[in-house]
């Protein structure tokens, strides 16, 4: 059986309505995102534990451990709602792959939904109970939830580790001759590949701690000495912690199957040497640098791991024959229009009135009255969002009365 064969005879009949590369490249880009608060969850979650530990030594640390704990709450759900788009397009252009794994390790797929649950319900109780001369035991819940975090990544990097092994997908089906349909195993881990990313966490956290004293400087009620506190404490995380997955991404990089050429690819040295830059950036940090440099930073380091996780799924897939520029386009300029037009016009207007809303409005201690120019923001997300409910509808009852009575 050509396993080639297989993989397109699986692909959507209906092809995609625009050109692929489009689709992959929403993909990348929309990953970033979901990503970056995974990483700033993981880590809030880390220290908001370690703090709440040594609280007793300095009452910064339970300061921090109060306002990490409501990072990694908040950062919990971006994170779910920020993975819906990047999933949504893997689907559109690597369903046959993503559906075989999630097959082939079927509970697994499953638990993760309901390790998600417990997580976060666990998560939630530590939030709630973490105040100031909270009991010791409340970080029990706490590490239960960092700990199902945890499996919860190792759970999306198998399944998407086990979409890159097509060759394997037989053996794991029908070891021996023998049917498995199971789907008890997680088939494929790339150790190195995981540690990596989840390694990021480390100076994710460090470089949100600069900007988060430097977003805190207009406020009175957040003291010099505990935002400097917090610009030390994240210099120090954030460079060490760039140093540290330097070692599993080194390890990554020679991780690689033999043949693929991807241990000698440009991009992943590029990315080592980002990591190692950074690192010694942050070290180096220069107090008159934007509070907010680093934390960009991180995250165009973060867009060229999504590149180069993309070269490496590209690379892996070819040898059987796929190729996503092969999909059958059936152009559909309407609804990619609507697409874009609802892109730009109700996730940049109505979503950047929300950004900029919560950004004013958490510099001001007390309440907050919106300037001029946020009120005028907020109405023009109000009336493109009625313009887009409105064009929604009179499009889709176009296209009935068409089909329908035309």
């Amino acid at each position: 059986m050509d396993i080639g064969i297989v993989m397109n005879t699986m692909r959507d009949p209906a092809g995609v309505p625009a050109h692929p590369v489009l689709f992959q490249a929403l993909m990348v880009f929309t990953w970033v995102f979901h990503i970056a608060f995974v990483h700033l969850t993981l880590g809030a979650a880390g220290l908001s534990i370690y703090a709440f530990h040594k609280r007793a030594e300095n009452p910064n640390w339970e300061r921090l451990s109060i306002a990490m704990t409501k990072v990694a709450k908040v950062g919990v759900s971006l994170l779910i709602v920020l993975g819906v788009a990047p999933l949504l397009f893997t689907q559109v252009i690597y369903d046959p792959q993503w559906y075989a794994s999630n097959v082939l390790s079927g509970r697994w797929t499953i638990a993760f939904i309901f390790t998600l649950i417990v997580a976060y319900c666990a998560w939630f109780v530590f939030y709630y109970a973490n105040h100031e001369g909270a009991k010791r035991h409340i970080g029990l819940y706490a590490w239960v939830a960092l700990g199902l975090f945890c499996l919860d990544g190792l759970i999306m990097h198998a399944l998407s580790y086990q979409a890159l092994l097509p060759d394997e997908w037989m053996r794991w089906y029908a070891p021996d001759g023998m049917l498995d349909t199971r789907g008890a195993a997680l088939h494929a881990i790339q150790w190195p590949r995981y540690l990596f990313i989840m390694s990021l966490s480390v100076p994710a956290v460090g470089v949100y701690l600069i900007a988060y004293a430097h977003y805190f400087a207009v406020r009175e009620d957040r003291e010099p000495a505990y935002r400097s506190f917090a610009v030390a404490l994240g210099r120090q995380i954030a460079s060490w912690g760039f140093v540290l997955s330097v070692i599993p991404l080194l390890a990554w990089q020679f991780a690689h199957p033999i043949g693929s050429g991807l241990s000698r690819h440009p991009i992943g040295w590029l990315l080592v040497a980002t990591v190692l830059a950074l690192a010694v950036w942050v070290r180096r940090f220069p107090q008159r640098t934007h509070g907010y440099a680093p934390l960009s930073a991180g995250l165009g380091l973060l867009a060229l791991l999504a590149v180069w996780r993309e070269v490496i799924r590209v690379q892996l897939l070819r040898p059987f024959g796929y190729d996503i520029t092969s999909y059958t386009v059936h152009a559909d300029w309407p609804s990619t229009a609507l697409f874009f037009a609802t892109l730009l016009g109700v996730g940049g207007l109505v979503g950047g009135f929300y950004l900029t809303l919560l950004y004013r409005s958490g510099r001001v201690q007390g309440i907050y009255n919106a300037e001029p120019g946020v009120a005028r923001l907020g109405s023009a997300a109000v009336g493109i969002l009625g313009l887009w409910i409105a064009v929604f509808f009179i499009y889709g009852i176009w296209i009935w009365v068409r089909n329908s009575f035309l």
